[in-house]
Order: C-alpha cells, then sequence, then structure tokens
C-alpha cells in the first residue's frame, strides 16, 4: 500500500486506503454493490444517529466508495444512474467529502476523490459541534443553473439512498440542513451559481 505524506495522513487514519493514493487524489477501490439486506429489512430499520452517538468511529475506504456509488453511481449503460436525475442527464449534484486532513470532491466516474485544500474546515460548517464530531462529513452541493427543484429532489434521494446503504453495512449516518454557507463555499472553492444543500455525517457506529 502507498502511504499518504505527512498531509495525507488524516484520511489515511480515518479510511486506511488501499491502492494509488496521493495527496493529490485518491483512487477508491470498486463499490461492493452485492449481497446485504433487503429494501423492506432496511427500510423498517432506517434511523438517524442521535447526538449522543457521537462521536462516530472511522470507516473504510470500501464502505465509503460503496456510499458514494449508492449516492450517485452508474448503475447501467448508456445513462442510468442510483438515482433519479431530471431530463435523463449525468449527475449534476456533487459530493464534498471532509475529514480532519482536508476536502475533497467525488468524482463518480472514475470513483476517485480529488483534493481540493488541506485544510480541516469541519468544526466550520455548522454551528452543530457533532459535525466536528464525525471521521467525515459528505457536503452536496448543487450544480451551476440548475434548477432548484432539481437540485433539492435530487439530494433527497441520494440522501436517503446512503442512509439505506449505510444502514446495511452498520455504519450511522445524520442529515443536517444547519450550515454555515459561507464557510463552506469558501472551503469546498464552489463556483459561481453552486452552492450547498445539505451535510450527512458519516461513521462507524
Amino acid at each position: 500500500m502507498k502511504l499518504f505524506g505527512k498531509h495525507c495522513a488524516g484520511m489515511l487514519a480515518i479510511l486506511a486506503l488501499p491502492g494509488m493514493v496521493t495527496c493529490a487524489d485518491i483512487t477508491l477501490p470498486p463499490p461492493q454493490i452485492k449481497g446485504g439486506q433487503g429494501i423492506f429489512t432496511l427500510l423498517k430499520s432506517r434511523h438517524s444517529s442521535t447526538p449522543a452517538d457521537f462521536p462516530l468511529k472511522n470507516i473504510s475506504a470500501q464502505e465509503l466508495s460503496s456510499l458514494l456509488w449508492a449516492a450517485t453511481g452508474q448503475n447501467r449503460s448508456p445513462r442510468g444512474w442510483t438515482i433519479p436525475l431530471a431530463m435523463n442527464t449525468a449527475p449534476y449534484n456533487k459530493i464534498y467529502v471532509l475529514d480532519d486532513s482536508g476536502v475533497y470532491r467525488y468524482h463518480w466516474k472514475q470513483n476517485r476523490l480529488i483534493r481540493i485544500s488541506d485544510k480541516n474546515i469541519k468544526n466550520g460548517i455548522s454551528p452543530q459541534n457533532i459535525v466536528g464530531k464525525s471521521p467525515v462529513v459528505l457536503v452536496f452541493v448543487s450544480g451551476s443553473n440548475i434548477k432548484k427543484e432539481y437540485v433539492y429532489t435530487t439530494t433527497g434521494a441520494m440522501t436517503q439512498n446512503i442512509y439505506l446503504a449505510a444502514e446495511s453495512m452498520g455504519i450511522g449516518g445524520r442529515f443536517v440542513m444547519t450550515m454555515n454557507e459561507k464557510a463552506i463555499r469558501e472551503g469546498l472553492k464552489l463556483k459561481t451559481g453552486e452552492y450547498p444543500l445539505n451535510l450527512m455525517l458519516i461513521g462507524k457506529k
């Protein structure tokens, strides 16, 4: 396993990443998309982690890969995804992955985390202190110049898919809407027309 340099130690500690890893970006292992519990069993047990559950424990690269695929993965060719998308387009909402070592943007086509920053911004993006206690924070961001009704409907589907996938793997999750938009815009280096939609706190129970 190729290890991170000192600036990448945080993500390495959280994800225990195998394979090709550099400080610039991270290639995730293929998602595990077979097996698991039935959908109605998962719906019955689906729940949010409570504040008392924090701090949550670390997750693996394999688990993160599977969660991200559930949220915005391609499940059939030539144009088909795990979520409904307006006008049968490619995914327009983006997912950013935050941990102690920095900020990454998920590239769904390459199953890759693109490094944006080496700053830990978790504590500043929400007034809820449990956000900073989560080993992984997912930030859902709108695509540029996409209708609001499209992006909010889509982020709801993405979030629910993560809840269900997380439940099947024994991983905790919590949906958060209370955000510091200015801090997120600056920390994620968002473009004009992009804006944060919600957060998802992820970690082992």
